[in-house]
């Protein structure tokens, strides 16, 4: 029988053994690129529905990422644009909550004047006192070291003041435009990847554990590629869904860099202790393929048809496991509360709305997501001209999705399950669903005081934008702006 000295003693050397054995904290690795639609990729989203792969991109380096863990056939954004979708992803709030519902840039002009409603004046910047996921996990171990490189869109005096101790400051879309990173790097894609790359090289030898947050500026019009992959594509069979070879060229540069990354997670040795997520901001703008570049889905970006915020979605890292796929709806601000979780925090600000993906993540796929509610709702109380976008809030709630229509009061109700295009229109034989559905809706925005739009009194029909021709589709002269 051991002495009480040696059961104590036994006690102190187990525990020690335990403390030395630990996991470090986790290092996260946030992939987001930029208008980038759900069927773009060469990875089936989901193995139900064969379209969701792209019969012309190839996307191997993203495919390999899919391999490693676990992709979410129900992946979204949480905006159909560029700025709220951002800003969501870094507080885990949605930007109904957030007062942000379009980019920063468009809170005036003539997007609204003329329109049947008035849309409201949303924020220009994403608001200082919110808190960010780096601040959250500096909190909670102040080792942690943060970065972001690439695109933020969120002004707010950038990435600095949210948290982050490298970044490209407070960059727009015109930064991944510029001619001048041609022809050696296209949208930035290399240099991005490359300062990404030093970045988490350096907190390895150093020993920190990091957040690294790669916004890429791909793929964003204007279509940019290096020349020889533009070639490739130019002679390449192309697809009887997909042939657009400026947009397949430049998505091709973009997952070059991701492979490169990939390489250098691999290279400094930490794969085992780093979660890698992928997602996009929104879907893609129309192109001139001969079906929806987005997938079998209806709509793009700039509407919350499924085409606007149906996403690539994927996550990889210590206990995922390889090859998965989950049919859980997860939203990008999600994000927050995942990183959160798998840091070892137990507790966010109570304003976060997103749930923790952890379950799923570290489970068969199957798991729900707890959210304050068991839905989601994507809230665009703005007009796009150019894109013939109209207000327009839809609700999400096991399979089903209403749209309610700002001009007009009419609500859609479309059962996702079976009719993933959004084509059959069930409200009228699904009344009683539809109206707690729209009632639910209207609670949450007014739970979460959401700016709505409002009746134009001097609307006149003569005059109205949203009645002009439609405009072209993107092709090889596509320009950037801040769409």
């Amino acid at each position: 029988m051991k002495t009480l000295f040696q059961a104590a003693t036994l006690a102190f050397v187990i525990g020690v053994s335990v403390l030395a054995q630990a996991a470090p904290p986790p290092n996260f690795i946030v992939i987001l690129s930029d208008d980038q639609g759900w069927g773009t990729t060469s990875v089936t989203m989901d193995p139900l529905v064969p379209d969701s792969k792209s019969d012309f991109f190839k996307t191997p380096n993203i495919e390999r990422l899919a391999a490693a863990g676990m992709r979410f056939s129900q992946g979204y954004a949480s905006h159909c644009n560029c700025s709220p979708s951002r800003g969501a992803l870094q507080t885990g709030r949605s930007p109904a909550a957030l007062h942000l519902t379009d980019i920063i840039e468009r809170n005036a002009g003539p997007e609204y004047v003329g329109n049947k409603l008035i849309p409201p004046h949303h924020v220009s910047a994403l608001p200082a006192a919110e808190q960010t996921i780096p601040e959250l996990l500096k909190a909670k171990n102040p080792a942690y070291r943060a970065a972001h490189f690439g695109k933020w869109h969120l002004a707010g005096g950038g990435p600095a003041q949210f948290g982050y101790d490298e970044s490209d400051g407070p960059t727009g879309n015109r930064e991944g435009s510029v001619k001048v990173n041609l022809p050696d790097d296209p949208k930035k894609i290399f240099s991005t990847t490359r300062e990404a790359i030093a970045f988490l090289q350096k907190q390895v030898q150093a020993g920190h554990p990091f957040y690294l947050q790669v916004s890429y500026y791909a793929t964003h019009a204007a279509d940019q590629s290096r020349p020889a992959t533009f070639a490739k594509f130019q002679a390449a069979p192309k697809g009887q869904r997909h042939d657009n070879v400026p947009y397949g060229a430049m998505l091709a540069d973009l997952d070059t860099g991701i492979g490169q990354l990939l390489d250098a997670v691999k290279a400094v040795g930490i794969s085992t202790n780093t979660y890698i997520l992928y997602t996009s901001d929104n879907g893609c703008v129309p192109t001139d393929d001969p079906a929806n570049i987005n997938g079998p889905v209806h709509g793009y970006k700039a509407s919350v048809w499924e085409g606007g915020i149906r996403v690539p979605f994927m996550v990889a890292g210590p206990g995922v496991k390889p090859g998965s796929v989950s049919r859980t709806p997860v939203v990008g601000y999600d994000f927050l509360p995942t990183i959160c979780e798998l840091a070892g925090l137990t507790i966010w600000p109570k304003v976060v709305e997103g749930g923790s993906m952890k379950p799923v993540l570290l489970g068969d796929g199957s798991a729900a997501v707890k959210r304050p509610g068991d839905f989601l709702v994507f809230h665009w109380p703005h007009y796009q001209h150019g894109k013939h976008s109209t207000p327009d809030t839809t609700i999400l709630a096991d399979g089903w999705k209403l749209h309610y229509w700002w001009e007009t009061g009419q609500v859609q109700l479309f059962h996702l399950d079976q009719d993933l295009g959004e084509s059959k229109d069930l409200a009228a034989t699904q009344p009683a669903r539809a109206a707690a559905m729209k009632k639910t809706l209207t609670n949450y925005l007014a739970t979460v005081d959401a700016q709505l739009p409002v009746k134009n009194p001097d609307y006149n029909p003569a005059t109205d934008p949203t009645l002009r021709p439609k405009a072209g589709r993107r092709g090889q002269n596509a320009s950037g702006g801040d769409e």
